[in-house]
């Protein structure tokens, strides 16, 4: 298919254009907003969109600025023939007429819709509902609209390119795989038919064979598992009644026997337990003074080896307090000569200090007086040098207003009225008579002037040539009145060039260019000297004054430091130099910053050291007083000891006294412990409340048998209900019908899933061959490309069966990189030569020629770039097939294309 032309009416901004279609490259410009992808997408509808669809696609055809419906009409060839397309496109209204040149016939309506679907390779134009998504699709590889140029449309999935149709052309080429035969396409048809008869997209198709076998498996367990339920329920109501036959026969042959001989064992026990429980308390009260004997006690002799370790700590702390107060005295002593050594240092370093700083002033005051000094020997040698140049641009000057004034205009026009005599002369040359004399046996004249064998003679004007005596000859050069109007220009010219040269006062060109080279040498010379004004002289003048001022301040400090010069001179010979008085300077103020520092050491190790001497000085004290507060605590605790000792004997007695009495308490609480023992063998004290408990627990066991019994009766014949239905006889039943059913499901089950693996296996065998699909379509994207990547494979994508064409790759620096990982420009370039290697291919299924137009899809117009495009553009014409490239830069491309159009006119 190739569009030949294109008429567009009433479609937004287009009134009505008409455009021609090179059947190679059409160039097509404009800026932004002159119509061109409203040219595209007018195309785009008219040849997939119905006349009579509505919505968006249709409202943005709609003009605001011209009346009518959008119509609009193409040419193009197809099928070996030429066609006419014209679509109105008014809603339910809308008109399609559809010509070819080979018959005077016109199709219309639906019936030219098909056709023209048949002609553009597609199943049907599309109608409303499908507008808004199908749409975009349709020839997505091959017309790109704008902002859609670095798309990669293979991962938009088969929809966005003619993969059927591709991969036919693929086969076909006998590049791809080779073809599949009638019988594999009868097998993989009549797989893909036994798998839709039993699956859908979402799963297991409902009431198909495997549908069917699969209730009739759940039927067949539900079945089962309520045999199995009510067989469970039997078993469970067999052991429940097992088991309240065996709860009935323990609560009426022990539990109620039990309580009954226990009742008469409390009845014989009370006449014991009242003897029992008056030796207890007997026993009670002879137990309680031994128990306050021994507490109070163990507590005393506690409190005598509580006093003695407190004792023992205070000796001990006393004598640590008597033993550091030894040494105190020699110790402040020590800190206090410490003290007075760092208070010398500082002073030291203070003095020394002081001395820096004033060496430091006095040289710093040195050092600026040598930089004023040689400031301004400088200054004086620039005032002497301002006043030099001053008198030589006076001279210069002088000179360049007495010499004649020629100038680089001057002797142009000097050179130009030159040039002229020149041209004047040189026509004049050129009309001139030539005269020659070859030989003579008489004189020969021109003019009256002799002339000899030999001499040549060029003459302008009209002369007189004699030849002897009798020989006149009156000879005019060609040319006539030219000769003449030439003579008087000749004339002119050469007075128009005296007269500058007297105007100039020079005596010729040569002159004139000497006097001038000689003029523009003074001006190089004045202006070799500088624009150096009187002010600038006096700003020095100032400068030098103000220096002579500090100076003389300077001299004024400096003697008010003589005592700091002379301690240096003692130490070392004063430098004179700049330099010299630099780096000693910087060496003073260096130590000047040392003693700085050390000064600062100084304060702070005294300030510690005193700190430390009242430091200790403190603690002196408070350990004075610490000492005598621990003395007289060891007093206080050994009275309070003797006086314990005095009271209740010395603590071996009292730990004596405290393990007999201990003794004495436990014989006491052990009898007590036997009477208490034999009292709870016999029973509770209260053997009425007892008895009362025990009657209560005996009816209560009453009628627990009684509810045994009712529940025996129910399980009983819960047992004989189920027993009724033979519930064995039932699971064996349902055991062989889900049986049947599972076995029936799992036959047709491995036949689906067979199926399943034959197609896999299928569609595996299809895919082992896919790189004979993908290689040629990488190959051709090489072609393409080759401009940019010189050797090697430049690209690669990948082949699925079910998914189509993806993977897409493009080699850069040696390493295959996906479409997203690559620049904008890049992207640009790679979709471009896919989407030329697919039309490639498809054009053998549409005459041999498809249409590729790119609106706006080369955004960088960097020329290497652009020569790139143009190169992979002119690779896909040779091919055969049609490009129509709209830009908003036509300039970059030249004359690259066979017709360009201009939409800014």
């Amino acid at each position: 298919m190739r569009l030949l032309n294109c008429q567009l009416q009433n479609v937004r901004l287009h009134g009505d254009l008409s455009l021609e279609f090179s059947p190679r490259i059409t160039l097509i410009g404009g800026a932004n907003e002159t119509g061109k992808s409203t040219l595209v997408e007018a195309l785009h509808r008219a040849l997939f969109l119905k006349a009579k669809a509505t919505g968006a696609p249709v409202e943005a055809l709609q003009s605001r600025l011209h009346m009518g419906h959008p119509t609009v009409s193409v040419g193009f060839e197809a099928k070996g023939d030429t066609w006419s397309l014209r679509k109105r496109f008014s809603g339910s209204s809308g008109q399609v007429s559809l010509s070819a040149a080979s018959s005077a016939q016109s199709l219309n309506g639906e019936v030219a819709e098909e056709v023209l679907a048949e002609l553009v390779g597609v199943k049907e134009t599309l109608g409303s509902r499908q507008a808004s998504t199908v749409l975009p699709t349709r020839w997505a590889h091959l017309w790109v609209m704008q902002g859609a140029a670095g798309d990669n449309f293979l991962e938009a999935g088969k929809a966005h390119y003619d993969f059927d149709a591709l991969l036919a052309q693929l086969e076909q080429s006998g590049g791809a795989v080779v073809q599949q035969s009638s019988h594999d396409q009868r097998v993989a048809q009549r797989v893909e038919a036994a798998l839709d008869e039993n699956f859908t997209s979402r799963g297991v198709k409902k009431n198909s064979p495997l549908w069917q076998r699969q209730e009739e498996l759940e039927r067949a367990e539900f079945a089962l598992e309520r045999a199995l339920a009510r067989l469970s329920d039997y078993e469970e109501a067999g052991i429940e009644l097992a088991g309240i036959s065996d709860e009935l026969e323990t609560l009426q042959s022990q539990e109620l026997p039990a309580l009954e001989q226990r009742r008469q064992l409390i009845t014989e026990g009370a006449a014991a337990s009242a003897k029992l429980d008056a030796a207890i308390e007997l026993a009670s009260k002879a137990l309680e003074p031994l128990r306050l004997r021994h507490d109070t006690a163990t507590k005393q002799l506690a409190d005598v080896d509580q006093l003695a370790g407190q004792l023992q700590g205070s000796q001990q702390r006393l004598a640590d307090l008597r033993q550091s107060q030894e040494g105190a005295e020699a110790k402040e002593q020590e800190l206090e000569r410490a003290l007075e050594t760092k208070r010398e240092a500082r002073l030291r370093l203070n003095a020394q200090k002081q001395q820096l700083d004033q060496s430091n002033q006095l040289l710093q005051l040195l050092v600026e007086r040598a930089r004023l000094s040689e400031s301004r020997s400088r200054l004086q040698k620039e005032i002497e040098q301002l006043r030099s140049s001053a008198k030589q641009r006076s001279a210069l000057e002088q000179q360049l207003a007495a010499g004649p004034v020629i100038g680089r205009t001057e002797l142009g026009r000097l050179r130009e009225l030159q040039q002229a005599w020149r041209d004047a002369a040189t026509r004049q040359q050129a009309m001139a008579a030539g005269v020659r004399v070859l030989r003579a046996d008489q004189p020969v004249r021109i003019n009256g002037e002799a002339i000899a064998s030999g001499d040549q003679r060029q003459l302008s004007s009209v002369f007189e040539l004699q030849v002897g005596e009798g020989v006149a000859l009156e000879i005019t050069p060609g040319g006539g009145e030219a000769l003449g109007d030439l003579d008087g220009q000749t004339n002119a010219a050469e007075a128009a060039v005296q007269t500058c040269l007297a105007e100039l006062g020079a005596t010729s060109l040569e002159n004139a260019e000497q006097i001038a080279e000689q003029r523009s040498g003074l001006e190089q010379k004045l202006l070799a000297l500088g624009f150096a004004s009187q002010q600038d002289s006096a700003t020095q003048e100032q400068e030098l004054q103000r220096i002579e001022q500090r100076l003389d301040d300077l001299a004024r400090q400096v003697s008010a430091l003589a005592s700091s010069q002379q301690e240096l001179e003692r130490e070392q010979q004063l430098p004179t130099a700049l330099d010299g008085l630099l780096a000693l300077q910087q060496g003073v103020a260096t130590t000047l910053t040392h003693t700085t520092a050390a000064v600062t050491q100084a304060e702070s190790d005294l300030d510690e050291a005193s700190s430390a001497l009242e430091t200790f000085k403190a603690n002196t004290r408070d350990g004075a007083s610490q000492l005598q507060v621990a003395e007289a605590e060891c007093l206080d605790r050994q009275s309070r000891l003797d006086a314990l000792n005095e009271a209740h004997g010395s603590r071996g007695a009292q730990h004596a006294q405290v393990e007999q009495l201990a003794e004495q308490r436990q014989q006491a609480e052990t009898d007590l412990g036997k009477l208490h023992a034999e009292r709870a063998a016999l029973g509770s004290g209260d053997q009425e409340q007892e008895l009362a408990d025990l009657q209560s627990q005996i009816d209560a066991l009453q009628l627990k048998i009684e509810g045994v019994l009712d529940r025996r009766g129910a399980a009983k014949q819960r047992c004989d209900s189920i027993s009724s239905e033979d519930p064995y006889g039932a699971v064996e039943q349902a055991r062989v019908q889900h049986e049947a059913a599972e076995l029936d499901y799992q036959s047709l089950k491995r036949v689906t899933d067979a199926h399943r693996l034959l197609q896999e296996l299928f569609t595996e065998a299809q895919a082992d061959l896919s790189s004979r699909y993908s290689e040629p379509l990488a190959q051709s994207i090489g072609s393409f490309l080759r401009p940019l990547i010189s050797g090697g494979p430049v690209a690669q994508l990948s082949y699925d069966q079910a998914k189509g064409f993806g993977g897409l790759q493009l080699m850069r620096g040696g390493e295959f990189y996906d479409f997203h990982q690559l620049s904008g420009g890049m992207k640009e370039q790679l979709a471009a030569a896919l989407r030329l290697s697919i039309a490639e291919v498809l054009k053998g299924s549409h005459d041999d020629c498809l249409p590729l137009v790119f609106d706006d899809a080369f955004t960088n117009s960097d020329p290497e770039r652009v020569q790139i495009v143009k190169q992979m553009l002119g690779t896909a014409v040779d091919h055969g097939l049609q490009v129509i490239l709209l830009t908003c830069d036509p300039g970059a491309y030249g004359d690259f294309a066979d017709q360009a159009i201009d939409l800014n006119t």
